[in-house]
């Protein structure tokens, strides 16, 4: 659970960092899956040109198939989930979505994962965005927060996040000026809750390890189109 001053800080600055946030196990089985799920794309092709250093769990082809109600039950996504690794399911929806509900004030369901992969010495980088605008105008109607977690300790060298506070918390999201980035250092385990509004990107990753983050993404309600979900809509329930 988030602190109130936690919870104060996300919906001032639009973000808010939770130090030591998975315990060694959970990291442990996080990087697991991760390793499981690169190592299948590089099969495929090459993880920056083919991949754009984004893998999810149901959208990599690593399942042969994916029933529908793996995307809105719990009982079906876990068990899904679990032919890859067993742990991360339950921890994402628990933990992560837990916190979730806390600091967007609703129920909430799971929108969406990945891990975010940045090979060692790649040059692939995001640049300044909002998550929210990748979804259409209709679809914004829900409000989203999306939780970086690195699965290595990372800094600005190694392609961590840098984000843009809100300059009005009475505006969120609402930008006039150029960015005022602040870098986000960050030891693995750690976790960066953001508002689907705030600003923020990533550059290169300049070491000579892989850098790897794992990112779930939770809304205040289903996101949908005239053809269906846009992606998943679990919902999080008490644990």
């Amino acid at each position: 659970m988030l602190t109130a001053a936690q919870v104060d800080a996300f919906h001032t600055r639009g973000y808010v960092v939770v130090r030591e946030f998975l315990s060694a196990l959970e990291i442990a089985s996080y990087t697991e899956e991760a390793e499981v799920l690169v190592n299948h794309c590089y099969e495929q092709g090459d993880i920056v040109s083919k991949w754009g250093c984004v893998v999810e769990p149901f959208g990599c082809g690593y399942l042969d198939s994916i029933p529908p109600l793996a995307r809105t039950t719990q009982t079906s996504y876990i068990a899904t989930r679990a032919q890859i690794t067993p742990a991360p399911a339950l921890c994402t929806l628990s933990k992560y979505g837990l916190c979730a509900r806390q600091l967007l004030e609703s129920s909430v369901v799971l929108l969406n994962e990945q891990y975010v992969v940045k090979p060692p010495r790649s040059e692939a980088a995001f640049d300044w965005h909002q998550d929210v605008l990748y979804f259409k105008d209709e679809q914004r109607e829900h409000r989203m927060v999306s939780v970086w977690t690195p699965l290595c300790d990372v800094r600005e060298e190694n392609g961590t996040v840098l984000v843009d506070p809100y300059p009005d918390p009475t505006m969120p999201g609402v930008y006039t000026r150029e960015p005022e980035p602040v870098v986000v250092e960050m030891s693995a385990g750690c976790a960066l809750f953001m508002d689907g509004r705030l600003r923020h990107c990533s550059g290169a990753n300049t070491s000579n390890v892989f850098r790897t983050a794992y990112m779930p993404q939770f809304s205040s309600g289903q996101v949908s189109d005239d053809n269906g979900l846009t992606a998943l809509a679990v919902p999080v329930n008490s644990f």
